[in-house]
């Protein structure tokens, strides 16, 4: 008991950056070995495996964002203000119609993709992988009470269930997957049927990341979070109309705003394939392309978001409570801090995939004949990560000024600029019109978003700041970077010069943006340990003394 008073005591910032952390913690974790799983993948099944594998599992991805992005994020509120109030009744409550929601809506979307699962493969032009959706059907069920149990935890401010079984469900995508793919290899079976094989591993996770999570709630004591008074005395009776009313005002808006990245990548399976064959390339030569440029690329451009989702969304509570207390300079000011450390994150990282596209997909291990192909793609398609992290922060700043709306109106603005710019240059261009037409559409709706931000919210912070300085840093140590890279190239293998020239790149970046202060010392202070951290960088002279 004495364990979780402690934890009760514990402020509302410190909160905060203990979620953060965890979950990006755990995002990295998860990504890494989602990494890991498509250079495997592309090595055992290769390029035309891997784009039917990529085919099925995106179809999935797309439903999965629309079945579990919104439902999670209310049900974490509702029980948090139950908590709150003491409504201990309720929030059980709350809980039980929520999971009968989620199976609901899991079993509806497990059973219409095995049912229309031969329709679904028609219609993206690859029949094939009719196999590999049904394969990957069962997930969805899965996932939505995976969800559910995320939801409920994480109202509790408990976010390691939420990471241990996200863990769980990548290191058996990557294990249970290859195991199976090699299994099917050996027994002689097509590429589509090694691929269905392969996707096996995605549903294996998660309904292990599943049966963790429930276990896990079998054991959780509730009590040990209320004020017993409160709890003694609540005597009121919330009606289940009222809870799902509520679950969905919540949710919806927030599901089809958070639908843009899968979106995009929905789209192209639906649309790239069927492109590319009436442009007159070979039906196996468009499963190769489909699935190095799923592969290889999307894979790169979403890494960094492990990094840009987390700030954005954890700051939404803190914005919303300035904004509660009228304190609007407080509000403008967090506004302005985590715009500027999502762009120190997202313009490197968007430098970094556009001037190393080729030695970083190399140094992956991805096949040599994939690199050549897939890396003047990333080159392009790089651009999309600053569009995304300019899309998840003033996502943020609309929702908590009460314009959740608004940024559905951006994402469709996006799609529709995105299924037309691939009908034109998909055929124009081959398969490069996919990482333009990308970059179009996120563009489309970060321009949109931002005019929303300036009107309905307030004025964007100083440009100078939050873009220009992080620019400069970017541009100046990748540049540095790739002179060297040129150099060390000359006399050592390509992957060891990559090796030091990203870690070198990295230094001169850090250096650079403390030294021009686009980070002050106070500002890391705010972090854990930050007195640590600006003595560590002040005697190595990254920080001045008078900084």
């Amino acid at each position: 008991m004495s364990k979780n008073v402690k934890t009760e005591k514990k402020s509302p910032v410190n909160m905060f950056f203990s979620g953060v952390a965890i979950l990006t913690i755990a995002s990295i974790l998860v990504k890494s070995v989602g990494l890991i799983s498509k250079i495997v993948l592309n090595t055992v099944v290769g390029s035309e495996g891997a784009g039917y594998y990529s085919t099925a599992y995106e179809i999935y991805a797309f439903l999965y964002v629309i079945s579990t992005s919104g439902l999670p994020i209310a049900i974490s509120i509702m029980i948090s203000k139950c908590k709150a109030r003491g409504k201990l009744k309720e929030a059980k409550k709350t809980y039980d119609v929520a999971l009968i929601m989620f199976i609901i809506i899991g079993t509806i979307l497990t059973s219409l993709m095995i049912i229309f699962s031969q329709n679904i493969a028609q219609f993206i032009s690859a029949p094939d992988t009719t196999i590999c959706i049904i394969a990957v059907a069962p997930t969805l069920l899965f996932i939505c009470i995976s969800s559910c149990l995320r939801g409920y935890f994480q109202g509790y401010q408990l976010m390691r269930p939420t990471a241990i079984s996200q863990f769980i469900e990548a290191v058996c995508k990557v294990g249970v997957g290859v195991g199976f793919a090699i299994y099917a290899i050996s027994m002689g079976y097509d590429t589509y049927t090694v691929a269905a094989f392969t996707i096996l591993g995605v549903t294996v996770g998660v309904f292990l990341g599943m049966c963790y999570l429930y276990v896990r709630k079998l054991f959780f004591k509730e009590k040990q979070f209320y004020n017993h008074d409160l709890v003694e005395s609540d005597k009121s009776e919330i009606k289940t109309k009222s809870i799902i009313k509520e679950l969905i005002s919540i949710a919806v808006p927030i599901t089809i705003s958070s639908s843009v990245l899968s979106l995009t990548t929905i789209i192209d399976t639906f649309m790239v394939q069927s492109r590319l064959l009436e442009s007159g390339v070979g039906e196996d030569m468009v499963r190769v392309l489909y699935g190095d440029y799923t592969t290889l690329v999307i894979s790169m451009i979403n890494l960094p978001t492990i990094l840009i989702y987390p700030i954005a969304n954890a700051l939404v509570p803190l914005i919303s409570s300035a904004i509660a207390k009228n304190d609007l300079a407080g509000s403008d000011n967090m506004r302005a801090f985590s715009l500027r450390v999502i762009n120190i994150i997202s313009i490197p990282c968007a430098l970094g995939l556009g001037i190393f596209s080729k030695p970083i997909l190399d140094l992956l291990m991805f096949t040599e004949s994939s690199v050549n192909r897939a890396s003047s793609w990333l080159s392009i398609g790089a651009v999309s990560v600053v569009l995304l992290g300019l899309i998840a922060s003033t996502n943020a700043f609309l929702n908590t000024a009460g314009k959740q709306k608004l940024p559905i109106l951006s994402m469709l603005a996006g799609a529709i600029v995105k299924l037309i710019s691939n009908y034109f240059l998909i055929g124009n261009l081959g398969i490069y019109g996919a990482p333009i037409s990308t970059v179009l559409c996120y563009f489309t709706a970060a321009s949109l978003n931002i005019f929303f931000t300036v009107k309905y919210v307030g004025k964007l912070p100083n440009v100078k700041k939050i873009f220009v300085l992080p620019l400069f840093c970017g541009v100046f140590s990748i540049g540095t970077s790739a002179l060297i890279y040129l150099a060390l190239d000359l006399i050592m293998p390509g992957k060891i010069a990559t090796v030091i020239c990203i870690l070198l790149s990295v230094v001169i970046y850090l250096f650079m943006i403390l030294r021009t202060k686009t980070v002050t010392n106070n500002e890391i202070k705010l972090l854990p340990h930050g007195e640590k951290i600006v003595k560590v960088f002040t005697k190595i002279g990254f920080l001045s003394k008078k900084c």
